[in-house]
């Protein structure tokens, strides 16, 4: 994971998300309708497709983007119709957050809380955090499951793209941020690059 920096609420979020959920709210049966899939693909756009947990892009076309609300609609009603609240996830990662509240918010995560172990490709946490911090970032790895290995073998693919020279970094970049923040850090690719 790697900092998210919380983009502006779309012109028309208000009207298409915020209203008819704040009256679905306070209408008698207060069902959560999914008025949140109306600013799916402005979130998309808003975080150029890089889903906030595993940082890899969401390609379009796939249906699998998805809207994570960050403190859970079952536990914090009055955010569920809130862009503050969202997160750009894929499916996978979204499932599995699902109503924990205990995963490190991309929003707060800074750059170097976590690592890339290239050997392996796991994501680990930094050498040098404090205790508390080491332990939060091991927490949110393990209740995301970020080594399994379909997203192994997803940060293998762009790592073995970049090594053969397949794609420029900049591709690295735009697809899987965090791989190339790593290649930068461990002085793989120079920071102009």
């Amino acid at each position: 994971m790697i900092h998210v920096e919380p983009q502006p609420e779309p012109p028309d979020f208000d009207s298409k998300v915020r209203q008819p959920g704040q009256s679905d709210l306070a209408s008698p049966d207060g069902e959560l309708r999914p008025h949140w899939q109306h600013c799916a693909l402005q979130l998309w756009h808003a975080y150029r497709g890089v889903c906030a947990y595993s940082s890899l892009y969401i390609p379009r076309g796939t249906g699998a983007r998805s809207v994570d609300h960050l403190l859970p609609k079952s536990k914090h009603r009055d955010l569920t119709y809130e862009w503050s609240n969202y997160r750009l996830a894929c499916l996978r990662m979204n499932a599995r957050k699902n109503a924990l509240e205990r995963v490190l918010d991309p929003f707060e995560v800074q750059d170097g809380w976590f690592a890339l172990e290239l050997s392996t490709l796991q994501v680990i946490p930094a050498e040098g955090l404090p205790e508390d911090l080491h332990q939060r970032v091991e927490e949110t790895i393990e209740l995301l499951d970020l080594n399994d290995d379909e997203f192994i073998q997803a940060r293998a693919a762009y790592y073995e793209l970049f090594q053969s020279r397949e794609v420029q970094f900049s591709y690295i970049q735009r697809h899987f941020p965090f791989l190339a923040r790593e290649l930068i850090r461990q002085g793989i690719v120079r920071e102009s690059t």
